[in-house]
């Protein structure tokens, strides 16, 4: 097996001011091909720590990759640490300076000597082509180890990995390709998961990762054997049947439109908390007008009452967050919008607002899917932003269940 470690480099990285999207994706590619991912860190730019970093990692791994600092400017320091880890000089690389004079006079900028630091390259490196920038990527080999380094612009380092340094992999190293498959569950806690999960014995060879979201388990099922990952994940998925979202990419949005497509219904939502996030989920799908009519982002409780035809009664008895209003307001948009589904959200999304009876995170969500209405009171925890999307996930993981159960 290939061991390997990632490195992006560049203090912004470490303040926040940018965010490092490309050891994910590069580490997603590595794992899918076979490689072992063993450690990803980020590197401010200071030079000893640098080279101190990469003089390590070339020893512990089999192949090293660098994002970032391959620029021109006078904190961009990856190609001289890389010479000075892998024991050499860095010289003017007439390749790398040709592409780049190119690039540059093709974009209509003046060429000036501080360009040219950019060309200063490991002596005798493996160059990569950039079909979309000034800086090529390189490679240097010590000791049967390599380090590979790619631009921190990430569209130009996804091309460059691509159509490049992945066909360098395949070549240098026997690789078998890792398989995976996502299974997603709705509405249970993470540890009745892992419970069921400990029963399964799954053999050598085959890993199990379950990694949680705001109202979601993800669990991840990676091997080499194909054919036993799909055995294992219908395995899971009959064991959580009435909480399986989908596999892969497959949201609960895309869950929810393909069930009421087979049932012929439409379907309308009444948001207050969730402030309308229920009907971009489902709009960002392509095509969901067929099965979505429309939504109200009632806010208030005057909307709740003039729009949704919330009684007044309820909410001075019971008040906006109730079970009681969830349903006038599910009964409400359905009536108004003229569909067979509805779904309702009202809450305390805080961080103000909660008392001791209802306090922050208590949300009441209505669905009605034909003439049946149903309510159910929650407490979720977390921030505001945990709760409104907790909300949303709930309200159409239920309505999934409540749609497959219907009968005409």
């Amino acid at each position: 097996m290939v061991r390997c470690a990632i490195f992006a480099v560049g203090s912004e990285l470490l303040e926040g001011s940018i965010v490092d999207t490309n050891s994910a994706w590069l580490g997603s590619r590595l794992v899918k091909a076979g490689f072992d991912v063993e450690q990803v860190r980020l590197i401010p730019d200071n030079k000893e720590m640098i080279v101190s970093v990469f003089r390590q990692a070339l020893e512990e791994y089999d192949c090293v990759f660098t994002t970032g600092g391959l620029g021109p400017t006078f904190d961009d320091l990856t190609a001289e640490t890389v010479a000075e880890a892998t024991d050499v000089e860095t010289e003017m690389n007439e390749t790398a300076k040709t592409h780049m004079i190119n690039r540059l006079k093709e974009r209509g900028v003046n060429i000036k000597d501080s360009h040219l630091r950019q060309a200063m390259l490991p002596k005798s490196c493996i160059l990569f082509p950039n079909g979309r920038g000034t800086a090529l990527g390189f490679g240097m080999e010590k000791n049967g180890h390599i380090i590979i380094s790619m631009p921190g612009v990430p569209y130009e380092m996804y091309l460059m990995f691509e159509e490049h340094v992945m066909p360098f992999l395949r070549e240098r190293f026997e690789m078998r390709e890792r398989h995976s498959i996502d299974i997603r569950i709705g509405s249970l806690p993470e540890s009745e998961v892992d419970d069921v999960l400990r029963e399964f014995g799954f053999p050598e060879g085959m890993e199990c990762i379950i990694n949680v979201a705001k109202g979601e388990i993800l669990v991840k099922l990676r091997g080499f054997d194909e054919a036993m990952l799909m055995e294992y994940a219908e395995r899971v998925r009959g064991r959580f049947s009435d909480n399986f979202i989908g596999y892969g990419s497959d949201n609960i949005a895309a869950v929810v439109l393909r069930t009421l497509r087979e049932k012929r219904l439409t379907l309308s939502v009444a948001e207050s908390c969730t402030g309308g996030m229920i009907g971009k989920e489902i709009t960002d799908i392509a095509g969901s007008s067929d099965v979505f009519m429309g939504g109200v982002i009632s806010y208030s409780n005057d909307v709740k009452m003039r729009v949704l035809r919330v009684p007044e009664n309820i909410l001075i008895n019971h008040g906006a967050v109730s079970e009681e209003c969830a349903r006038a307001m599910a009964v409400g948009v359905a009536n108004q919008l003229r569909t067979s589904c509805s779904v309702s959200v009202t809450g305390v999304a805080g961080p103000g607002g909660g008392t001791d009876e209802k306090p922050v995170g208590t949300v009441c969500i209505g669905w009605c899917v034909g003439r049946e209405v149903v309510t159910k009171k929650y407490n979720f925890a977390g921030d505001r932003d945990a709760i409104r999307i907790r909300s949303m996930k709930t309200a159409l993981i239920e309505l999934n269940n409540l749609v497959k159960k219907y009968q005409p």
